[in-house]
């Protein structure tokens, strides 16, 4: 899959190792605003992850990220930029790099 995508560092929530690396991980969500009893407030997105590198003694990754669709807020993807990921809960902080 020829993707469009920036890249980061995510620090996991629990231990990353169960995911490939250099596969796009599909259905997670990138969430920009905040969660109340479960329910999302602000801008939510799918976005695809793709392990690039385990930072030894670590759950810190190395990965690319990518919206699935062009008309995402591409714009807020630059360096320094966090937002956390959701997969049913919070799973991870993602940092623009």
């Amino acid at each position: 899959m020829d993707r469009k995508s920036v890249k980061a560092l995510i620090k996991w929530n629990k231990d990353p190792s169960r995911y490939a690396d250099n596969e796009w991980l599909r259905d997670i969500v990138a969430n920009f605003g905040g969660i109340k009893d479960k329910k999302f407030y602000g801008d939510t997105w799918t976005v695809l992850v793709r392990i690039t590198k385990y930072i030894e003694g670590t759950w810190d990754t190395y990965a690319d990220v990518a919206f699935i669709v062009d008309e995402a807020p591409w714009q807020l993807l630059v360096t320094g930029y966090s937002f956390n990921l959701w997969a049913g809960k919070d799973i991870a902080t993602v940092t623009i790099v």
